[in-house]
């Protein structure tokens, strides 16, 4: 007897079971068809929208209908001066069940464009932020019973799946923008950050462990500061280094030395005194 598994039986499989997830998504979100519709209605009231007649004619439905589900949302479309355009609506926590749901229906909608050999950067960037969804939906379970490790699992993995999401991002900016452009958009977040007094990462220099000999290899990170692309990501190095940078490489390593940037912001303190000797060789 052959045990061979068909890989198009395998995939045949795998799309069978994303169409019946998508169908029961599709279940779920007729069974709330009247909640979602009321909260879309109590969304383009609290927006500015007001005139009953207009909602009635977007949404397709009856007047009757859009009194009910006002009224059903804590709004009473009769006194529109109670609620003027720019009221923001009520706070309310998350609701990690329906968080959780939404992130579900958009499994379903991503997954079959998820069943091919090499998925594009769209759908692994939609793939990667659906299960982040789910993740948020997780950890606004405020339920007693969780595991405090197991819930920091989920913030852990929910880091994991933006970062992921942002690198298939950054991958299709690199598509769509030239170097120039790229280069112009770091410069200028640069000197808008700088304009607003904060401190902003001009040069940085990294240590590479050689796997093989254990010897350092320095690496001086730049911005070129003129030619065909001032402000684009300029690699030095004093040993042989591969030093091209594509845009998605310029991309993820002006984030990261924005989000140190950043970090470093947080700690300023202008009445603190300079750290000494000895803090420093801590710190290293």
């Amino acid at each position: 007897m052959d045990s061979t598994v068909d890989p198009l039986d395998t995939q045949t499989e795998g799309v069978r079971g994303a169409a019946l997830t998508a169908l029961r998504g599709w279940a779920v979100r007729r069974d709330r068809l009247a909640d979602d519709r009321a909260d879309l209605m109590a969304a383009a009231w609290w927006s500015g929208t007001r005139t009953v007649a207009e909602l009635a004619r977007a949404a397709d439905v009856s007047r009757d209908t859009v009194y009910d589900d006002l009224r059903a949302r804590g709004i009473e479309p009769t006194d529109k001066s109670a609620a003027p355009p720019d009221r923001l609506p009520p706070y309310a926590p998350l609701d990690a069940a329906a968080v959780r749901e939404l992130a579900r229906q958009a499994n379903a909608l991503v997954r079959p464009a998820m069943l091919t050999e090499r998925p594009g950067w769209l759908p692994s960037a939609a793939w990667h932020l659906t299960i982040a969804l789910d993740r948020v939906g997780a950890l606004a379970d405020d339920s007693a019973d969780i595991d405090p490790d197991r819930r920091a699992a989920h913030a852990q993995d929910l880091a994991a799946h933006l970062e992921m999401a942002l690198h298939r991002a950054q991958r299709a900016w690199n598509e769509l923008a030239s170097d120039r452009e790229l280069a112009a958009w770091s410069r200028g977040r640069t000197d808008n950050a700088l304009g607003q007094g904060e401190m902003v990462v001009g040069h940085a220099e990294v240590t590479l462990i050689d796997p093989d000999t254990g010897g350092p290899l320095i690496v001086r990170i730049g911005t070129a500061g003129g030619g065909s692309r001032p402000g684009f990501t300029v690699l030095r190095a004093d040993t042989p280094l591969p030093l091209d940078v594509d845009g998605a490489d310029h991309l993820a390593i002006q984030t990261a030395l924005q989000s140190i940037g950043r970090v470093l912001n947080g700690r300023r303190d202008p009445g603190a005194d300079t750290c000494d000797a000895d803090e420093v060789e801590a710190a290293e």
